[in-house]
């Protein structure tokens, strides 16, 4: 079997804070002392609240790979950009239009050529996505579109833009 963290260690994190001179700080942790930061805090206007924090999410955890951003102030997180792949482009941003705390947009780049190539819209706010649209060829068009158009949490119509095998509906409404 494969050897487990203790999780019960009573070292503290390696913290280092770093205050700017023109106001503003950054805040960086790394929890589990092997020399890579774990996250960066970065408050800009010094009013106590990060306006966005760094992370590593995705890998080895030696790259600090996913942001998540308040734009509001208001505490919560409004954005969430995520370089899955560590080519230096953004492969996914999930977006709160609404401020719930629920991601309500998502826009995803499926095979790293810094284009999106899905976006999934949740356009009423009820925790349900009702519109998905993919380019599955990756031609910059979207080949597929799915609507949920009564809002009743299913989709109901399926719009292909070339015409072609269906089987390329990646939201699985055909």
């Amino acid at each position: 079997m494969a050897e487990m963290d203790d999780w019960s260690t009573d070292e503290p994190a390696e913290v280092v804070v770093v205050d700017h001179a023109g106001g503003g700080h950054e805040v960086v942790t790394d929890t589990d002392h092997d020399g890579y930061a774990d996250s960066v805090a970065v408050d800009a206007d010094d009013d106590g609240h990060s306006e966005v924090v760094y992370t590593s999410e995705h890998g080895d955890g030696t790259t600090l790979d996913t942001a998540s951003v308040d734009t509001d102030g208001d505490g919560r997180i409004d954005a969430v950009y995520a370089d899955t792949d560590h080519d230096g482009r953004v492969d996914s941003l999930m977006v709160d239009r609404d401020g719930d705390g629920q991601a309500d947009a998502i826009y995803l780049d499926t095979n790293g050529d810094g284009m999106v190539d899905q976006v999934i819209l949740d356009t009423d706010f009820d925790g349900n996505a009702d519109y998905a649209a993919a380019d599955t060829n990756f031609d910059g068009v979207a080949d597929v579109t799915v609507t949920d158009t009564n809002f009743d949490g299913t989709y109901d119509t399926v719009h292909y833009t070339e015409a072609g095998p269906r089987g390329l509906d990646p939201f699985g409404a055909n």
